[in-house]
Parts: structure tokens; C-alpha cells; sequence
């Protein structure tokens, strides 16, 4: 795997419900470039407009929908000022067709390579404390967390490195991952 690492893309994973994306949230209204999740998008899209991309309806087409978005994501943050702040990347996409039990096509296990992001990734823990069930999140905590382990196994098979974010209000958050940003330049 290539070890060429784009500089000032971080990205932000990890366990769903641990305050991803309000922490990218946090960071877009202190002014920094973000990127939001594509997964959620492309299901709230599919919701507003009823269709049959969701992923209890057609998770092959889902998947491939939101591994176009993720790399369409990656392209236009390219303009953006650094540092860009993204809700989950492209390798993870790997992890979820693996857990889908989805056939991995050649253009998905070369997307992680040729689209990278800077060579630390920002990983959010299970935290049943902050964890709600919502219109998008629907599975019980312990499923949910079932996507943590393969989810990060993908960055780091991917080349990247992990930071753990402390378990810490969201300004806490902020302030760490900001210190970590500014100590990698």
C-alpha cells in the first residue's frame, strides 16, 4: 500500500454514535473546512426523495453510491484551506462491504490507495453514554459496535495511523484534535 499521505485531510471515524459528527459539526462553526458523512447523506436523499437506494432496501447499490460520494467528497475538499475535517473516509467503505458480505470489486480495493487522507485518522470510541437510536441510526448499541474493530482495521490496513479521541465534551474534542492538527504540521 502507497504511503503517500494527503496533508491537511483528517479524517474523523469510528463507532457509530460516539459524537462523530458533532464534532465535525463543532469544527465547521469554529470556521475550519468540513466534509460530512456521505453515508447519512446519500440515505437522507434517499429518504427525501423515496428512493430505493437505502441500505435495507438495495446495500449493494447504497454501498457503491456512498463509496462515488466519499471520492467525490475527497476530489472537491482538494480546494478547500486546509486543515478539512471529514465524517468518516474511503477505506471504511472496505469494512462495510466485508461486513455486508458484499463482493469487493477491483475499483473498490484501489480507491483507499489513490484517495488519502493525511496519516493520521481521529477514531471515536463506543460511547454508550452519548449513543441514541434515531430516523438513521436504528440498530441497538451493541450491534452498532459491532463496526468498530473492522472499521478501524481498514485504516490501519491501509497504511494509516490511529489517535483515539478522549472520551471528553465536545469542546475538549475540539481543543484536542486542534492541538494534535497544529503538532503534525
Amino acid at each position: 500500500m502507497p504511503q503517500h499521505f494527503t496533508a491537511g485531510c483528517y479524517v474523523i471515524t469510528g463507532a457509530s454514535g460516539a459524537g462523530k459528527s458533532t464534532l465535525v459539526a463543532a469544527l465547521n462553526e469554529l470556521g475550519y473546512a468540513t466534509v460530512p458523512e456521505a453515508a447519512l447523506d446519500v440515505l437522507r436523499e434517499q429518504q427525501e426523495c423515496n428512493g430505493g437506494i437505502l441500505p435495507w432496501v438495495n446495500r449493494p447499490a447504497f454501498m457503491e453510491e456512498v463509496l462515488k460520494r466519499n471520492i467525490r467528497n475527497h476530489q472537491a475538499a482538494q480546494s478547500l484551506k486546509a486543515p478539512v475535517f471529514f465524517d468518516r473516509g474511503i477505506p471504511e467503505c472496505l469494512a462495510w462491504l466485508r461486513l455486508s458480505e458484499l463482493d469487493l470489486e477491483p475499483h473498490h480495493l484501489a480507491a483507499p490507495a489513490q484517495y488519502r487522507y493525511a496519516s493520521t485518522v481521529f477514531v471515536a470510541e463506543p460511547w454508550p453514554e452519548v449513543y441514541v437510536l434515531n430516523e438513521e441510526r436504528r440498530a441497538s448499541f451493541e450491534r452498532s459496535t459491532r463496526s468498530y474493530a473492522p472499521t478501524v482495521d481498514a485504516y490501519v490496513e491501509a497504511g494509516y495511523s490511529t489517535c483515539v479521541l478522549p472520551k471528553v465534551s465536545v469542546q475538549a474534542r475540539v481543543a484536542f484534535i486542534l492541538e494534535r492538527v497544529a503538532s503534525m504540521r
